[in-house]
């Protein structure tokens, strides 16, 4: 650490942790110094150790584990890989994307869904087309591998286009586990074009509990998605994944 840097000593501290991280030299799971250890390492008050700690525990590199210590983040075992999902012709597994994924990192996967009939609101209204206060479906997910929540969601479908038909409740029926590209197909809507909206952000305390993520210095990825068949939105959805736990991948082709 060099003295006559006016850059914070918790900074510096951070910035060498942070390079040791990226560089490779502190690999993910190994153990990070604790606070003592950063005072013994670097003549500094446990105060400033605590903040490059925080620092670091922020930008989502470190997460501490109770009576263990604070340890470099591991990268996230599981993979989502768009627009391939979404193409039929590679749809041989008729299994819901959470599963295919989950096998692929080696996990068991544990969903919780529940639907119910409700009335649009604005926003949702707004995604889908139709007015505030039209019959929808909508549908709450949880998703945990391995026993870690990994995602949660919820979505909305237009009762004026399922409602009497076989795919009328997402979470029922015999196409309920065909997804919602499936699903409209079985019904001989044929959809055409989905959109996702990514933003990362902190999470709502609803979010943090549900997802089991820690108190600070975890953010999510909120996406929104919305399905068309010719143009008509069938269904809109809003999914949070905390960060550390799913890697997004986007392969596009080129023409």
């Amino acid at each position: 650490m060099d003295a006559s840097d006016h850059t914070p000593l918790y900074v510096q501290i951070a910035d060498d942790l942070r390079t040791k991280i990226r560089q490779g030299v502190l690999a993910g799971g190994d153990r990070v110094p604790s606070e003592t250890e950063i005072c013994e390492q670097w003549p500094v008050s446990k105060i400033t150790a605590r903040k490059a700690l925080s620092t670091l525990r922020s930008e989502g590199l470190i997460e501490g584990v109770r009576g263990k210590g604070t340890f470099v983040r591991r990268k996230a075992p599981r993979v989502r890989l768009a627009p391939q999902r979404w193409f039929r012709q590679l749809q041989t597994d008729s299994r819901p994307t959470y599963e295919q994924e989950a096998e692929r990192a080696g996990e068991e996967s544990l969903v919780s869904r529940q639907s119910h009939e409700t009335r649009a609101p604005f926003e949702v209204a707004e995604r889908l087309g139709i007015e505030t206060g039209d019959p929808v479906s909508e549908t709450h997910y949880r998703i945990a591998m391995d026993g870690v929540q990994v995602s949660m969601s919820v979505s909305w479908e237009p009762l004026a286009l399922t409602a009497g038909t076989a795919i009328a409740s997402p979470t029922d029926g015999p196409h309920a586990s065909a997804g919602v590209i499936g699903r409209f197909d079985k019904i001989g809507i044929r959809i055409d074009e989905v959109e996702e909206a990514l933003d990362c952000r902190m999470p709502t305390p609803e979010e943090a509990r549900a997802l089991q993520m820690p108190a600070a210095g975890s953010p999510v990825v909120a996406i929104e998605q919305t399905w068309r068949a010719g143009g008509l939105p069938v269904c809109t959805a809003d999914l949070v994944f905390p960060a550390d736990r799913y890697e997004f991948r986007y392969r596009m082709n080129i023409k």
